[in-house]
């Protein structure tokens, strides 16, 4: 075989794993799906998982129309909703099949800008139950609005309004599984990190302070990212973290 051959069927193998890896990432709709249609969401799902998809819908169903409220959020089409049979299914629509060489046990849901992917209630998950993947139900429909009002909200701040909106309330002291989050570490977007340094938690803490401190409507100005902390609060971003490490001394 000589180079010029040998290249373009490299080329031809490269370009064929690529188009492996990747597919699942623009098919997000379980194969052979069936659909569950209501005013505020389109729940896709793999049939045979009628159960927990209907869990779903009936969460998100109800739920919506309180987050769009919340959130000032008018435009009233529904969101498209995938729900999986297993983790597998969802790590692979969301980065491809390489994350079957490992993702985090923790990691049930997620969004695609405006839609959003969840793993069934009825999974069996190490670290999850069906619960609290009902509840990231509802946090990753906060995300999939925050998507929709603001693309460039900072992963800090979407997820931090994200577990408020969604309820999922820390039920542990932080501090004993994790040191207080830095202001570098607010400006990460790294999902891994993220959940490393408890952001899911802290970011929650955050949200809760700015809100009983300054008031929701100062919440929905950082979401809509047109001010900054000055205009916003007339204290800078550093006096905002001092203030809410000062805030979690206090009640957590």
């Amino acid at each position: 075989m000589n180079k010029k051959t040998r290249f373009y069927s490299d080329l031809t193998i490269i370009l064929f794993l690529l188009l492996i890896q990747s597919l699942p990432v623009v098919m997000l709709k379980p194969l052979d799906a069936e659909v569950l249609k209501g005013n505020n969401v389109i729940v896709y799902y793999k049939s045979g998982d009628k159960a927990g998809a209907t869990k779903v819908f009936e969460v998100l169903e109800t739920g919506a129309e309180g987050i769009r409220k919340k959130l000032d959020f008018e435009n009233s089409d529904p969101i498209e909703v995938y729900v999986y049979k297993n983790q597998e299914s969802l790590w692979i629509r969301k980065y491809g099949l390489v994350t079957l060489l490992g993702a985090p046990e923790w990691y049930i849901g997620d969004n695609k800008g405006d839609k959003v992917l969840i793993v069934s209630p009825d999974a069996d998950t190490r670290v999850h139950n069906s619960d609290s993947i009902l509840r990231a139900a509802l946090h990753e429909l906060v995300h999939a609005i925050n998507y929709q009002i603001n693309p460039e909200l900072s992963y800090w701040l979407d997820n931090g309004i994200a577990t408020y909106l969604a309820g999922q309330v820390p039920y542990f002291r932080l501090d004993y599984f994790y040191d207080i989050p830095t202001l570098k570490d607010l400006k990460s977007e790294n999902q891994i990190r993220f959940g490393e340094f408890g952001g899911y938690q802290y970011s929650y803490t955050y949200i809760e302070f700015l809100d009983k401190r300054y008031g929701w409507d100062k919440v929905l100005e950082l979401l809509r990212g047109k001010k900054t902390y000055e205009e916003i609060f007339f204290k800078s971003e550093q006096d905002i973290y001092e203030e809410w490490v000062e805030y979690l001394r206090e009640n957590y």
